[in-house]
């Protein structure tokens, strides 16, 4: 048996292309563009002074293609110019600047290399070893010998034309050829800034990206030279005020993870390296298994971040091509990414920064993790504390951002990642859980309206409150109110994620979606649902809200065999000012417990049992009073209305009062989801506000 390092190895098996960069490359094309027209002015050569040096920059997010999006930029200008950059070429003067651009030269440097030289005198110098690295690279690149540090000094003194000079001499291209500086790496001066000597502002700080960009600001007054500038940083923030970056502006490149469709282009046209160059997805793919199921595959598994779509890529054909056997099925290749070792292995290099990081980012993990489950989206300059903004704790924490539009996108945490954070022993229960739930969760999520972020948090509290074990004033009412409640199992044995189930849809809804398995139950399939697809002790949230189903379901068990209790809760809202009505807990009662009767408990005999519970925020006046404000159960052959609805035998309706709803969720939490989806169908972590992401998760915390 091969050991588990033979099984799963990232060894390079194929050469990859660059795909779905398109507004990348639009926007730095922008960017350059805007430098070229307004050199004059940064050179002071007119009197105008509107505009101020604007440098492309990727920041942290290993993994997302920083490095190969700045070496191949130029590639991918020829590639764009004549389709999607052609809307940029809108006047002759944009015409021009593209067609120089497309034969442009590009010199590529690492700051990994960079370090003190000499001459003594200016052996701290910071840009005398910037201007020596760059000669020295443009050497390296061209295959010729290079001159020691002094001798360099003596030949090409520190000023930019200079030095522009010997690098276009270098490089061998004419003084009127755009040269495009591709600088990797420029984190190093969060390690390396000691070595040199640094301005100190009258604070006596020192800002040594500061005096980084106030280098590259100066080069860039020489004509047809550009810079992107790229790497992970701790000292770069998306506002400039606080990485003190006052010498230019960054113009952040948001790389975006690729979506399924990109991901399929990617495998298509990404070749072996052996001498046939057969496409990836010829490989890993048989005639049962598409391109397009593996796309999806690998979009659940890695988040479509480039770097860990290209190492799980090459897991899969290192796993297949001694085998010489494709996959067969989706199944057969989640099963091969959803074991731990593949993403344990697959995650490695990635997770490093968030397994280390200091006490004040840890405590926001929880608050990332709900904002990444309840797709919670945030824009660029929404501010975390007094120091930070959330866009750049996503960052430093080496977490992904999947871009809604140019200001506002949305935490993302690629599946690969869970298993590690999971057995980190610093991670909390409620972190525990919240990454589970992301585990299971499908790829294309649903957390979109306020009606499934409250039902979401009344999951998260129901975990917590059957696997407390703590006294529980809400599972003492069930207990009070449910003879049969009180005979389950509690509490659970141990906190388990939510789960999203296949929803319940009508038998005359359409079940069948194109390339993908069937995701729903037909209304008849009850027996299904109870007896295989609910766990016991495991809270499930239908994936696609339907009318046909409670908003949660689980299943409890007693201690004494076989007794089974399945509970479904119907979460009701404050969205009808009027309140919910004897009518919709009726309809809500009809939908659940009668189908369900009929399908598993009326040939069950006495071991299964069914309960609804309503939850609702806000009861007619009507209801309230018949209740005399008190929660309430209905057992079997009660009637609810007169003869409005029996319920049925071996099932209870429970009621929820308002009061006792808010050991749930409370009312302002409440307050705070209609304040914020009153704004927006879809509300950003602005609308919502830190204060009332605070009150969720100290709501969780309580029961734990």
């Amino acid at each position: 048996m091969a050991s588990l390092d033979e099984k799963w190895k990232a060894v390079d098996k194929f050469k990859s292309v660059v795909v779905d960069r398109e507004r990348d490359v639009f926007r730095v094309t922008e960017e350059l563009y805007d430098l070229h027209s307004n050199r004059e002015q940064l050179r002071g050569v007119t009197s105008s002074c509107n505009y101020r040096l604007t440098i492309p920059f990727a920041p942290h997010l290993f993994g997302s293609g920083k490095t190969t999006f700045a070496r191949t930029y130029l590639e991918l200008v020829q590639r764009f110019g004549e389709t999607f950059l052609s809307k940029f070429a809108s006047d002759p003067s944009r015409r021009a600047f593209l067609e120089n651009l497309k034969k442009a030269s590009l010199l590529y440097v690492d700051l990994k290399e960079l370090e003190p030289t000499v001459p003594i005198e200016f052996f701290r110098n910071l840009k005398w070893a910037v201007y020596y690295l760059l000669y020295r690279s443009a050497c390296n690149q061209m295959g010729l010998p290079f001159m020691k540090p002094d001798e360099a000094y003596r030949h090409i003194p520190p000023y930019p034309s200079f030095l522009i000079a010997e690098l276009r001499k270098t490089l061998g291209i004419p003084s009127d050829q755009y040269l495009l500086l591709a600088i990797d790496e420029v984190g190093v001066f969060d390690t390396k800034a000691t070595l040199f000597e640094l301005e100190k502002n009258d604070k006596g700080v020192v800002r040594p990206y500061n005096d980084f960009f106030g280098i590259i600001s100066q080069l860039c007054k020489e004509p047809d030279l550009f810079f992107i500038v790229v790497g992970k940083s701790k000292g770069l923030s998306i506002k400039n005020y606080v990485s003190s970056v006052s010498k230019v502006i960054l113009h952040f490149i948001s790389l975006s993870p690729l979506d399924a469709s990109s991901i399929v282009e990617f495998l298509e046209k990404s070749l072996l390296k052996t001498p046939t160059q057969v496409p990836v997805c010829n490989v890993l793919c048989s005639s049962s298994f598409s391109v397009n199921e593996l796309a999806d595959s690998l979009l659940e598994c890695t988040g479509g971040v480039p770097g860990l779509l290209t190492r799980a890529v090459n897991m899969l054909l290192n796993y297949i091509i001694p085998r010489n056997q494709p996959f067969i099925s989706k199944e057969e290749c989640l099963t091969c990414m959803n074991d731990y070792d593949f993403r344990r292995i697959c995650a490695e290099p990635f997770v490093e920064r968030i397994l280390n990081l200091d006490e004040d980012r840890k405590s926001v993990f929880d608050i990332l993790l709900m904002m990444a489950l309840y797709r919670i989206p945030f824009q660029v300059d929404d501010i975390l504390t007094s120091e930070s903004f959330l866009y750049d704790a996503v960052t430093e924490m080496g977490l992904y951002r999947y871009p809604i539009d140019q200001n506002t996108f949305q935490v993302l945490i690629p599946k690969v990642f869970v298993g590690i954070f999971k057995n980190d022993p610093s991670i909390s229960s409620l972190e525990k859980i919240l990454l589970e739930s992301l585990d299971v969760e499908p790829v294309d999520c649903f957390f979109y309206s306020k009606c499934r972020v409250f039902e979401g948090i009344v999951a998260l509290r129901l975990v917590l409150m059957l696997s407390s074990k703590n006294r529980n004033e809400l599972r003492e009412l069930l207990c009070q109110l449910s003879p049969i409640w009180k005979q389950m199992k509690l509490p659970i044995s141990t906190i388990s994620p939510i789960h999203y189930m296949k929803s319940v849809v009508s038998s005359i809804e359409t079940r069948n979606e194109s390339n993908k398995s069937r995701r729903t139950f037909a209304n008849t399939e009850w027996n299904k649902i109870i007896r295989e697809t609910l766990y016991l002790e495991t809270i499930y949230i239908p994936l696609d809200a339907t009318s046909h189903s409670p908003d949660i379901i689980f299943k409890l068990q007693s201690p004494v065999e076989p007794k089974v209790l399945t509970v479904g809760v119907a979460c009701k809202g404050r969205w009808k000012s009027e309140g919910i009505g004897w009518s919709d807990i009726i309809d809500e009662a009809k939908k659940f417990l009668d189908p369900v009767y009929d399908q598993v408990l009326s040939s069950a005999m006495d071991y299964h049992h069914c309960m609804l519970i309503i939850v609702s925020t806000k009861l007619s006046l009507n209801v309230s009073n018949e209740l005399g404000n008190q929660s309430r159960c209905y057992s079997s052959g009660m009637f609810i209305r007169g003869d409005s609805f029996k319920v049925p035998d071996n099932c209870e309706l429970v009621i929820l009062c308002e009061r006792d709803v808010q050991m749930l969720i409370d009312e302002e939490i409440l307050n705070g989801l209609e304040r914020a989806f009153h704004v927006s169908h879809n509300p950003t972590f602005w609308d919502f506000g830190l204060d009332l992401l605070d009150r969720i998760r100290n709501s969780f915390l309580s029961w734990q």
